[in-house]
């Protein structure tokens, strides 16, 4: 089997919470710098909130992550438009 279409399980932790995946075996470093980032916003919360629980903590990172994705996927949306205006202008010009 190709090295790329191999799925690997791993094991990641996040706010001391462990979680089982499977990924293709091409996106490991992909997973673990995600961990990492994830892994780091959670303890920077831990030390800025104190008094709030894992949940909470958990919750308002989530918040942020589908905030950015959000704003990627506009971002992206818009972008598409414009290649394809411009793409428009240009088989306007071409013709």
């Amino acid at each position: 089997m190709n090295e790329d279409s191999e799925k690997v399980i791993m094991e990641i932790n996040i706010g001391a919470q462990n979680v089982k995946l499977t990924v293709p075996f091409d996106r490991q470093l992909l997973v673990r710098d995600t961990e990492k980032e994830i892994d780091g916003l959670y303890s920077s919360l831990r030390k800025r909130f104190p008094r709030k629980d894992e949940r909470e903590l958990l919750a308002m990172i989530v918040y942020q992550y589908a905030s950015f994705y959000r704003d990627l996927l506009a971002e992206h949306e818009e972008a598409l438009n414009r290649a394809k205006e411009l793409n428009d202008l240009l088989d306007r010009i071409e013709a």
